[in-house]
């Protein structure tokens, strides 16, 4: 009898410990972290579908007000990206007053910077043109404190950045599972990542593209987690008996 309470106490405990987490599994980027140099460094380029902030500024300001941002103007805006600024067509092409129609798909802010600014010298003195892109968001889903969708104001943006954002990955979040979905210029993408080995970092994976699907796969021990409360009380219940008849048994002899 008690070689058979002795077997179901320890069948018990290996269960508890098979949900138990290693601290190596729980540590970021182990190893040596890899170079990513600036120039490897992703770089944010337009396509068909984005939303641009276009101001040109000038001498004679008040001579062409529709083009630059009043000085008066409230710095809080509450309208949509889509209301405040211009979007690039399915030929990649964005509609401005005096120049017209200007290609920019496939250039960096920089560059797309440059053209507007060569384009609008033919009609004014000494144009500054300030572009932004304002639909640049991201998606965090699965295993973090704070899932959802967060713009991102810069240029650029890192994995550690969103995930932070985020709240962290939770105690039942995979970090040797980490899924980065990306769909730019019409192409689908998928990566992979373990996050506690630094040597599965690259400037591909380390700086985000908009519109990124970040994915943090549960650990198993989460169904173990999610058994109902029912079978939980029975559970707690039997280890109780099993640890009290054991007691008994011992006393006994």
């Amino acid at each position: 009898m008690y070689r058979y309470t002795l077997h179901i106490f320890l069948i018990i405990a290996i269960s508890v410990l098979a949900g138990c987490t290693s601290q190596k599994k729980l540590i970021y980027f182990q190893g040596a972290i890899p170079s990513l140099k600036e120039s490897d460094a992703y770089k944010l380029r337009i396509y068909p579908g984005d939303i641009l902030s276009i101001n040109v500024f000038t001498i004679n300001t008040e001579a062409y007000p529709y083009l630059s941002v009043p000085a008066d103007k409230p710095s809080s805006d509450n309208r949509s990206a889509y209301e405040k600024g211009y979007v690039v067509n399915e030929r990649g092409e964005v509609k401005l007053p005096l120049v017209g129609s200007v290609t920019l798909t496939g250039k960096t802010i920089s560059e797309a910077t440059q053209l507007l600014e060569q384009k609008f010298k033919d009609f004014m003195e000494d144009p500054i043109v300030t572009l932004k892109k304002l639909n640049f968001k991201v998606t965090v889903l699965g295993e973090v404190n704070r899932p959802g969708t967060y713009p991102i104001l810069n240029e650029h943006v890192t994995l550690p950045e969103v995930l932070g954002m985020a709240g962290d990955l939770s105690i039942y979040g995979d970090r040797q599972h980490v899924r980065i979905i990306r769909e730019e210029n019409q192409q689908t993408k998928d990566f992979y990542l373990d996050l506690s080995s630094a040597a599965s970092l690259s400037a591909e994976t380390y700086y985000l593209h908009p519109d990124d699907i970040v994915y943090v796969q549960p650990l198993k021990r989460r169904a173990f987690q999610n058994i109902s409360p029912s079978v939980t009380i029975f559970t707690s219940i039997v280890t109780t008996a099993v640890i009290a008849l054991t007691f008994i048994i011992t006393q006994t002899k």
